[in-house]
């Protein structure tokens, strides 16, 4: 399986200021599915492993995947002209919190990126011309991703969003460039539930 880039924190001396689309980040699990146009949906997984039905910590999302998802974005790769996709989806239910989650509460699956053709992850704005109609993360606009910018998100000031943060995007010289910002309330959150070692790897993650 493909594993998904790591995002930048808007911290530090690598923070780099650019004109960003700004979503909603979610607070669940990674996971993928990849499709090809001979064999459909055949390959879920996490970062490590690959999932199926027996998996004891998401055992639910494939069926919720083929429910919910998989029927639609085979039509847009086909229409696309695809031959291969690798879509990534957080798994994430409204009792879910720093990648933790509850059993026998309702999951949902929202794509947040993809990589067509065996290539590179998508840019923002075609990834919202592609994945129209389809449940992605909220999509707040543009905004000129500054330490200002990133302030007023660790305030809450910049929304809505569910609760963790924001992920920035662009297509800069053919590269996409991508960084996270995090609320306060999610990191107190974070920093009251865990140790504080265990605390400052999860803000950190």
């Amino acid at each position: 399986m493909l594993v998904y880039p790591s995002i930048a924190h808007a911290t530090g001396q690598s923070f780099r200021a650019f004109d960003a689309y700004v979503f909603d980040k979610i607070d669940g699990s990674n996971l993928r599915a990849e499709w090809s146009r001979k064999r459909g949906w055949y390959k879920f997984g996490t970062r490590e492993r690959l999932v199926d039905a027996t998996d004891k910590d998401f055992g639910e999302a494939p069926a919720l995947f083929a429910a919910t998802l998989s029927y639609r974005l085979d039509k847009i790769a086909r229409k696309a002209r695809w031959n291969h996709l690798v879509v990534f989806v957080e798994f994430c239910g409204k009792e879910s919190f720093a990648g933790q989650h509850v059993p026998g509460d309702p999951k949902t699956l929202t794509v947040f990126d993809a990589i067509p053709e065996k290539g590179d992850l998508l840019g923002p704005r075609e990834f919202l011309d592609r994945f129209e109609g389809v449940q992605i993360p909220g999509f707040l606009g543009r905004y000129n991703w500054t330490r200002g910018f990133v302030e007023r998100v660790r305030l809450g000031e910049i929304g809505p969003i569910t609760f963790e943060g924001v992920v920035g995007k662009a297509m800069i010289d053919r590269e996409l460039v991508m960084a996270k910002a995090k609320t306060q309330k999610w990191i107190d959150k974070v920093r009251a539930k865990y140790a504080p070692a265990e605390a400052e790897k999860i803000i950190l993650g």
